[in-house]
Parts: C-alpha cells; structure tokens; sequence
C-alpha cells in the first residue's frame, strides 16, 4: 500500500490561524514561523525524510483533490492509500457546509461518480478535501499530526457512530431533514434515520512531540 506524506505549512504557523483572512496573510506582528533549519530537521527526525520524493506542490489545499484524482487515473496512485495529515487543521469539514451536500446528495452517487464534486463553501474546499477523499474511498487510513494549538477539530457528522473522538472516520448517507435535526438535538440524543453507512477508515491523531511515524513515505504532498 502507497504512503503518502501531506504537508500543510500552516501546521509551522504560531499560533494556528483558524479563521484566516481570505486575500490576505496574517499579521507577521500576531504570528510567527518556525525557523527553516529546524522545521527541515523536525521532518527528518519525525518523518524519515532524507532525499527526493514525488509529489504534489499546490498553493491551496482543496487543490490537491484533482491532483490525486489525475494521479489515479494514470494509474500513478493506485487507492486506498495511506495519508498522513501534518496540518494545523483536520480537513474533515469542521466550519464550513460542505459536509451536507457530501451526506445528503454525493454519497448517493457510486464512489466512482464520486470524483467530480462541486466546489466552494457548500462543497469540496481547503476545509473538507479529505472528507471528500474518503467519500471516493481513496484512503485506506488516515493520521493527524498536530501542533500546540491545533487537534479536537475533527467534525462529529464524519466519525464512527458521530463522535468527534472515534478512531475511525464513516460517513453517512442520508437526508437533510435528518442532519438538521441532529444540528438541532443535544449531542448524542437523536439517532438518525440512515440511508447507508461507507467503509470505517482507522483514524489516529497525534501532537507532534509524541509522533513518529513508523515507515517511510512514497509520495510527499506541500501545500
């Protein structure tokens, strides 16, 4: 099985920017960036890399979903493939709507005529790219490597039995009467009426300090 490394360069942002500007970068005054020398090093140290890989380089995350789905097609990954997450931010769909299209109508569809979702806020964006990766059922397993600040983000609608701490993420399909009423009831007081449920993906999250990973990558992906 591939193992991919994603990298997103907020993770080395202080403190994490949760709600950044849309056109501008946040004040170099509020936040800072780890040293070169020592991010290269802790990538080294915690992740095994030590020379050139292949990869993806994209300036915004959601931007990576059609370069895995290219790299798919010609047969340069070959899913479900292992990720790992080193971000400041889940990606799972946590703040923004997505997540109701991807529930209600897209996993409605076989996983195949899954690749091609919309976009923006009520669809596939920097926010949810791996919740939509999931849907397509790219991914094998997923870990979620964090920094101070970061973590505790993952959205309850997405994992096993929806409950925000599972160690599986499993999507639901079903329809929007019943997401707005478990928006609406106490956490964990309803329990919805479920068209069907996708394959459990094992999920782990990990605060930097404590991971190491435990094989070497195939492809390293930096947004």
């Amino acid at each position: 099985m591939q193992r991919i490394l994603d990298i997103d360069l907020d993770f080395f942002v202080t403190p994490v920017v949760h709600w950044p500007p849309d056109d501008e970068r946040p004040s170099s005054e509020d936040y800072s960036v780890w040293p070169i020398a020592e991010a290269i090093e802790f990538l080294r140290e915690k992740f095994g890399l030590a020379g050139r890989l292949p990869g993806f380089l994209t300036e915004n995350h959601g931007e990576l979903f059609p370069r895995w789905r290219e790299a798919i097609s010609v047969g340069l990954l070959k899913p479900p493939f292992h990720v790992t997450h080193l971000d400041a931010h889940a990606d799972l769909g946590l703040g923004d709507s997505g997540y109701v299209y991807l529930m209600s109508s897209l996993l409605f569809d076989s996983p195949e005529d899954r690749q091609y979702p919309r976009a923006g806020a009520t669809g596939l964006n920097d926010g949810n790219f791996l919740l939509f990766a999931t849907a397509c059922r790219w991914i094998h397993d997923l870990t979620y490597v964090y920094g101070d600040g970061g973590g505790s983000d993952e959205l309850f609608f997405a994992m096993k039995d929806f409950k925000s701490r599972s160690d599986h993420i499993q999507l639901a399909a079903m329809g929007t009467r019943e997401i707005d009423k478990m928006i609406r009831a106490r956490p964990g007081s309803y329990n919805p009426v479920v068209s069907h449920f996708e394959p459990a993906v094992p999920y782990r999250t990990s605060h930097w300090d404590s991971f190491q990973a435990d094989g070497p990558f195939d492809f390293v992906c930096l947004t």
